[in-house]
């Protein structure tokens, strides 16, 4: 079982900013073998699946990706987090596009065993 600040480690330091920093493997360590990435609601199943070709797919999409983190929950005995986030995306003309959202990771054996992604603008 993670604590509080294992937990935020790994949201916010091995999956955002790796996202973010385009470290594809690491973010993908993050996840159990078998999870479930839901994303404005499409499912990818599978870390070294469907999870890794929809990451894959995004960071060869956008060439900028940041993350901000604007507020964090941490349900140490529930082995859960909840983030609200702001994200900006700029493709590889320049074209950039912000929007904002939440996202709850539950997790199962020190990983992310299952991932919802909202946007509240819809995009990314």
């Amino acid at each position: 079982m993670l604590r509080r600040a294992q937990i935020v480690n790994l949201v916010e330091h091995s999956y955002y900013s790796n996202i973010d920093f385009r470290h594809l493997g690491t973010v993908l360590d993050c996840f159990a073998h078998d999870a479930v990435l839901s994303v404005d609601g499409q499912s990818h199943r599978g870390r070294d699946g469907e999870i890794k070709r929809y990451l894959a797919r995004m960071l060869a999409d956008y060439p900028t990706i940041r993350h901000e983190v604007r507020s964090h929950e941490v349900d140490e005995a529930g082995q859960r987090s909840t983030c609200r986030f702001t994200l900006r995306l700029e493709d590889a003309e320049g074209h950039a596009q912000e929007t904002s959202g939440w996202a709850e990771f539950h997790l199962g054996n020190g990983k992310l065993a299952a991932v919802t992604v909202e946007s509240d603008g819809g995009g990314a």
